[in-house]
């Protein structure tokens, strides 16, 4: 039998709805008819009193030509609350298919956030942590070393999303933790995985000597999978690069991310690893020359064609993330160094919309230091 799925509905869909059908200027009789729906029906969705499903939604957007804004709000994540449940009350029945159960969880909880944005789904998230937690404590020896194991990846993920919602004290918490847990599970992976969003987080804080060493000590092991040392290199070449370190050791290792990502095709990625895609690496590496691109034109063309061919490549459900608005000031900046301030100016309000639409404080503040770095006027 296949895993039930729980639809998880963004709390702006509601208002969503009302917006395009009113854009399109159909009454609720109209819109009603076009999808074949009572008008009571779609007055609740609007009302934000009746859940609407996945299909549903996906023929309001036909019916509103609204390309998918309404199906990237809605969306199925597999159930495993009715087993976990269970076992919360049954601690010392814990076993490997509760395990499981978080893990097909935390999967759909990852794509949603690709979907809608960290915003609608943290408290849940944190919801979940904590029911890990207590099964953790009282799980029997044999079943805590795959628990443990899920449970440090449960609290990665949270580390991320306070990353992304710039809350830095939480996050610290978080990756902390996940650290503790992914080494008791012996997963270098993880370890590895958590050393590097530590590096992250340093990056945002301006941090660059902690960026560096963290990005380097996540690449270390060459057990570690590919794609994830990929990264790692990559990052630590934007590092050396944002400390104006000399050119060459920023070559030398964007030149390994690279070689890294190419061969990281051959391998399987982990579950928590699946956006190391080609237009994540081209993306990545773009940035690092948007940073020699300042003062090297031909350096700047390199970032210009990379950020382009990386952003055209994300798909359509992830086009609204967090991440990907980031993606997009680094195209911004590389697009004012080539002397197109128009186009870096539309560029930077994409990612604002992706800012505001995800409630991310922290896109929104690097949106707003893009503006100011790069001399633009207000952006549209």
């Amino acid at each position: 039998m296949p895993p039930r799925a729980t639809t998880v509905v963004d709390p702006r869909f509601p208002s969503e709805l009302r917006r395009l059908r009113e854009a399109r200027g159909l009454s609720l009789r109209q819109l009603a008819g076009a999808v074949n729906y009572g008008k009571s029906l779609i007055h609740q969705l609007e009302a934000g009193q009746t859940k609407p499903t996945v299909d549903g939604a996906a023929r309001l957007d036909d019916a509103l030509e609204a390309q998918g804004a309404l199906a990237r709000l809605v969306v199925d994540t597999p159930d495993g609350g009715a087993r976990l449940a269970h076992v919360t009350g049954r601690p010392r029945r814990v076993d490997r298919a509760a395990a499981e159960a978080l893990a097909d969880l935390l999967a759909g909880y990852r794509r949603l956030e690709d979907a809608i944005g960290s915003g609608p789904i943290m408290g849940t998230v944190h919801a979940h942590l904590d029911t890990v937690t207590g099964l953790l404590r009282d799980a029997p020896h044999d079943v805590r070393p795959c628990l443990v194991d899920v449970a440090g990846q449960w609290a990665q993920f949270a580390g991320w999303l306070s990353i992304v919602q710039g809350a830095e004290r939480a996050a610290t918490l978080w990756n902390a933790r996940a650290l503790r847990w992914a080494t008791e599970a012996g997963n270098t992976d993880l370890i590895a995985t958590v050393l590097s969003f530590q590096g992250h987080q340093a990056e945002l804080q301006h941090d660059l000597p902690a960026m560096i060493e963290l990005s380097r000590e996540s690449r270390r092991d060459e057990m570690v999978n590919t794609a994830l040392r990929a990264y790692c290199a990559g990052q630590e070449a934007r590092g050396l690069a944002m400390a104006g370190a000399h050119r060459s050791e920023v070559l030398a290792r964007l030149s390994e991310a690279s070689d890294l990502s190419a061969r990281s095709a051959e391998e399987p990625l982990s579950p928590w690893g699946y956006w190391y895609t080609p237009s994540f690496f081209a993306v990545q590496q773009g940035s690092v020359w948007r940073y020699l691109g300042a003062a090297d034109n031909r350096a700047n063309d390199r970032a210009l064609e990379l950020l382009t061919a990386g952003v055209a490549g994300v798909s359509q459900e992830a086009s609204g993330a967090e991440w990907h608005g980031r993606n997009l000031v680094h195209l911004a900046a590389a697009q004012a160094q080539a002397g197109d301030a128009a186009t870096a100016r539309e560029t930077l309000a994409a990612a604002d919309a992706i800012a505001l639409a995800t409630a991310s404080r922290e896109l929104a503040r690097e949106v707003s230091e893009a503006v100011h770095h790069l001399r633009l006027s207000a952006i549209p």
